[in-house]
């Protein structure tokens, strides 16, 4: 399910899901805040979601295989 997304759009998900903030992702990623805004909304699109605790859920439920 994770190959749906860009590894970028995973390593963003990946650092929501611990609970990291755009900021937060930024600063561990090199990214530009804007770019991380970005990544996440792309890769909420993409999966189905309308925000970021939606997203942290479906990574969660993909990682442990408990997704549909």
């Amino acid at each position: 399910m994770h190959e749906d997304l860009s590894p970028r759009e995973r390593e963003v998900a990946a650092m929501v899901a611990k609970g990291k903030t755009n900021a937060q992702i930024a600063l561990q990623t090199g990214l530009a805040e804007a770019t991380v805004k970005n990544c996440l909304a792309n890769a909420m699109h993409k999966v189905g979601v309308d925000n970021r605790t939606a997203l942290a859920v479906w990574w969660t439920s993909a990682e442990t295989g408990t997704n549909g």
